[in-house]
């Protein structure tokens, strides 16, 4: 007879969910995006929740799960551990789920994967924890905290070297914390305070941003879901990346490397801080998607270009404006992507670190006198921001550091620019203003 298969929940999806991120690379929130698509409304939110949620904490959760089994995690059949974490994260941190639905669903789950034999361990398993009390607050060392937060002890122990104890732990929260989303007014279409108006009349709820004049921060409803998306009265950005702009003087016309989909660019438009934008990415894929935002929130001025930083398709010509927002390590950026903190590694910061050192260099060569220079990542890390600058600095006769003008309250570097840490309002970056003086 075969074998009945359960229908989809969203809870069956981030156990499947996990192992694809973990074992085969992807990335985490596109993938909750795309396995939504075939799920029931109410249960797209709570894939989302379970597959960030687990990868934000799921150390913790492992070390709680191993002090409950007889069987080895790493001797669980498959399936079985993510099942496990899917539903001790709903029991440790989710209030809106009953306990016994979290249970049930995760037995059912084991039965429907690996048999009776699965179905024992994990509910013997569940109902032991249910009888301990939640783990408590970590000691102050880089191992329980990492392990705590689910974070690489390496990076933490140079966060706790660099930051000091209190920083780290509040970095670390933040980054197990919820994300939101941000929008871009489109400002030739309508005023933020309009858009928030409209927004509401939908249902969608949201909140001005402290970043930018023209962010809102979402906090209830669907806004892609919106005729207004459609119609290009807003995009959808995080307030870091529309701030980064705003850190250049304003000028005619910008440079914007390693630019699509072309956010820093729009805002630097929607803001009136330039007139012309040339775009220039490697990815044909991604500049495609930044013709088509340009083209539905009307913006013939932003240009793509198609280019390598290694190999700048503008021999001869100079920029008042240039903006280098780089590939990096994304150490800042750790809450939207969870799955960063099981990739990253010190070579891996090292490897990326000599390739932004390159493209800086090459971005600085584009730079006319008195033009200015913004050296962006969403890294948090001296190796791949201050380290770099100072580098390139003693390889760039004539360009020297500029001070910035932060929308809130940043943290000094060393090197003459500014480190937003993450918090419940935005991501971490770094930034560097350079100047040519000759």
């Amino acid at each position: 007879m075969k074998k009945k298969t359960r229908a989809a929940t969203a809870r069956t999806q981030a156990v499947a969910a996990i192992r694809r991120v973990l074992e085969a690379g992807r990335r985490a929130a596109p993938l909750a995006g795309e396995l939504a698509r075939g799920l029931p409304a109410a249960e797209q939110d709570l894939l989302r929740e379970l597959l960030l949620g687990v990868l934000r904490w799921k150390r913790g959760l492992d070390a709680e799960i191993a002090g409950m089994s007889k069987v080895p995690l790493a001797r669980l059949a498959p399936n079985l551990l993510e099942i496990l974490e899917v539903a001790l994260y709903q029991l440790r941190h989710l209030d809106r789920v009953p306990e016994y639905a979290a249970v049930h669903e995760a037995v059912e789950h084991a039965r429907q994967s690996g048999g009776e034999g699965a179905a024992r361990l994990v509910n013997g398993v569940l109902r032991q924890i249910l009888l301990h009390p939640a783990p408590g607050e970590p000691e102050a060392d880089a191992g329980s905290l990492a392990r705590h937060f689910s974070h690489p002890e390496f990076l933490v122990r140079r966060w706790l070297e660099r930051f000091g104890i209190e920083r780290t732990r509040g970095l670390l929260a933040s980054d197990n914390g919820p994300s939101r989303l941000d929008l871009l007014t489109n400002s030739r279409r309508v005023s933020r305070a309009e858009l928030q108006t409209r927004l509401a009349q939908e249902g969608i709820g949201t909140e001005a941003s402290p970043w930018a004049p023209l962010a809102l921060t979402v906090l209830a409803g669907k806004p892609l879901r919106s005729p207004l998306h459609a119609g290009g009265l807003f995009s959808v950005q995080d307030v870091g990346s529309q701030a980064l702009p705003l850190l250049l003087p304003p000028g005619e016309r910008l440079l914007d490397l390693a630019a699509a989909p072309g956010g820093k660019s729009l805002s630097a438009l929607a803001h009136g801080r330039m007139t012309r934008a040339d775009a220039v990415d490697r990815s044909l894929p991604r500049l495609g998607l930044l013709i088509q935002n340009a083209r539905r929130l009307g913006y013939p001025e932003l240009r793509p270009v198609a280019g390598d930083l290694k190999a700048l398709p503008f021999a001869g010509r100079r920029f008042d404006r240039v903006l280098l927002d780089a590939p990096c390590s994304g150490t800042g950026t750790l809450r939207k992507n969870p799955e960063i903190r099981y990739r990253v590694t010190p070579e891996a910061i090292e490897r990326l670190a000599r390739e932004q050192e390159e493209a800086l260099a090459a971005s600085a060569s584009l730079l006319a006198p008195g033009g200015f220079l913004l050296y962006s990542t969403c890294s948090l890390e001296w190796e791949e921001n201050e380290r770099v600058v100072e580098r390139v600095r003693e390889r760039a006769a004539g360009v020297s550091p500029a001070p910035i003008d932060a929308p809130v309250e940043a943290a000094p570097t060393s090197a003459g620019g500014v480190r937003i840490f993450p918090d419940e309002t935005t991501d971490g970056f770094t930034a560097h203003l350079l100047r040519r003086e000759r």
